[in-house]
């Protein structure tokens, strides 16, 4: 929650200016703020120069602008980046998975009630990948081993993605588990359905944690089609403690890479059109 100290507010108005759901106002008592309308984004605790908005008690912390990373760092952190599928069998430390998740909160939102759900049980994890390899063996059989899959999937379009995908959906039947080594934990991003916007919401939120995971030294892979099959079993949403009216937007699996990448993969960028135009 936003609070205001009004001791500290000198009434210069940048919060209200910010505020782009206007519930900031400034009257005779001093600054106001209508908490029906306020999303938490939480921009006027930023811009406010004399610090007299806090967020849940917690006073804010000055810009260390020198301590902003160079371009050239940022080039080396994203070409860095690469998913991460092997994993050692080592477990990543509590405290730094609960860091890593913790920097989804800085991520660009539209769903301001979004929370990170941890798995680092073993059982858990098991039952999860178990779940995953149940899906793995019935859409084996729906789509492969069914002529009417194949001649559906011709229809509409899906034919050449299936053929490149059958190979890896037999190795994965064939490994008997869902994942090319098992991962030591995963972080589920969820919140109220009814929020809208909130699928791109996860993926922000999930990148934040993700290059921070990278700097750590722990490997991560988002999990595209993990949201998609865990959220409707009844069993892995009891496990995960997912609530009514909750749905899992964002998946992403981690642990120690038992892999490293040594080349930065040059020229490879999205191709940029301007104005709609080739030019």
């Amino acid at each position: 929650m936003v609070e205001i100290d009004q001791a500290k507010c000198t009434r210069c108005g940048l919060c209200v200016e910010v505020c782009h759901e206007g519930c900031l106002s400034l009257n005779g008592a001093g600054l106001q703020i209508n908490r029906a309308e306020c999303s938490t984004c939480t921009q006027c605790v930023a811009i406010c120069p004399s610090q007299a908005l806090t967020w849940n008690g917690l006073a804010p912390a000055r810009f260390e602008r020198q301590r902003l990373p160079t371009p050239d760092a940022l080039d080396e952190l994203f070409r860095q980046r690469r998913s991460v599928r092997r994993f050692k069998p080592d477990k990543v430390d509590r405290p730094l998975l609960a860091e890593i998740a913790g920097y989804g909160g800085y991520a660009p939102t539209h769903n301001f009630r979004l929370r990170a759900i941890v798995v680092d049980d073993e059982a858990l994890i098991d039952m999860l990948n178990r779940t995953m390899m149940n899906y793995c063996r019935w859409i084996y059989r729906l789509i492969y081993q069914s002529k009417v899959g194949l001649i559906l999937a011709g229809l509409f379009g899906y034919a050449e993605e299936l053929t490149k995908d059958r190979p890896k959906l037999e190795a994965t039947l064939r490994s008997g588990r869902a994942f090319h080594s098992m991962p030591t934990a995963f972080i589920f991003v969820a919140g109220d359905k009814s929020a809208p916007l909130s699928d791109a919401s996860a993926q922000y939120a999930l990148a934040n944690m993700m290059y921070y995971a990278q700097l750590r030294g722990v490997g991560t892979c988002l999990w595209g089609n993990g949201p998609l099959f865990i959220d409707k079993n009844a069993r892995a949403r009891r496990a995960l403690g997912l609530r009514p009216g909750e749905r899992i937007f964002g998946a992403m699996y981690m642990g120690i890479p038992a892999v490293r990448f040594s080349n930065k993969v040059c020229g490879k960028a999205l191709p940029v059109n301007w104005n709609g135009r080739d030019e």
